[in-house]
């Protein structure tokens, strides 16, 4: 049986990390949207995560974070938890999340924490479906694209994760229109990989 989208628990999520690599690099903030199709589903949720590895410069110039910003941030067992329970029986959404995703398997390998997402959409995909002839998928060009105007120097994983959800709340009418309205065809078109 088909569910349609717009009765599916969503989570859009995003994180900000140390550095780029899984194995040597850490979260340092989680922010995460719940949504039921495309309306709000709970409150936003957001914990900055203590690092366990240097914060590498060009991360920094990306977040704006370094050590003093979060020395005093829950560490990786205490915050990660919490991010694993809301996305608990939801469909993951976030903006090119591969990487993301890596983190979050390492560090629930790490912290023994369960995490059980099924699925996990990527925004991007979606966008160049929506919008074939446009080839800039950052977060800002979709979010222009669709009317979204955020100024910002620095990104956050809240932030970002807000963003991201108004990015998906916007496509989700234009997918409806090539008939992608089901979860099972969104899945289908904006599937990424998920590896424990």
């Amino acid at each position: 049986m088909s569910r349609d989208i717009m009765r599916a628990k969503f989570l859009v999520f995003d994180l900000e990390m140390t550095g780029l690599s899984p194995e040597r690099d850490s979260i340092i903030e989680i922010g995460a949207v719940p949504l039921e199709g495309v309306a709000p589903d709970g409150d936003y949720f957001f914990t900055p995560v203590q690092p366990y590895t240097h914060i590498k410069s060009e991360s920094k110039r990306i977040h704006g974070l370094d050590g003093d910003d979060l020395w005093m941030a829950p560490p990786a067992d205490i915050a990660l938890p919490q991010f694993f329970e809301l996305a608990r029986g939801r469909i993951l959404v976030g903006q090119k999340p591969q990487l993301d995703l890596a983190f979050l398997w390492k560090a629930a390998k790490t912290v023994g924490g369960d995490f059980a997402a099924d699925w996990a959409i990527d925004v991007s995909k979606i966008f160049s479906a929506v919008f074939p002839d446009r080839h800039r998928t950052s977060l800002d060009a979709m979010a222009r694209a669709v009317g979204i105007f955020a100024k910002r120097e620095f990104h956050n994983a809240l932030g970002d994760a807000i963003i991201t959800a108004k990015v998906f709340a916007a496509l989700v009418p234009k997918m409806n229109l090539m008939g992608i309205s089901t979860v099972e065809s969104l899945i289908s078109a904006a599937r990424v990989r998920m590896a424990g």
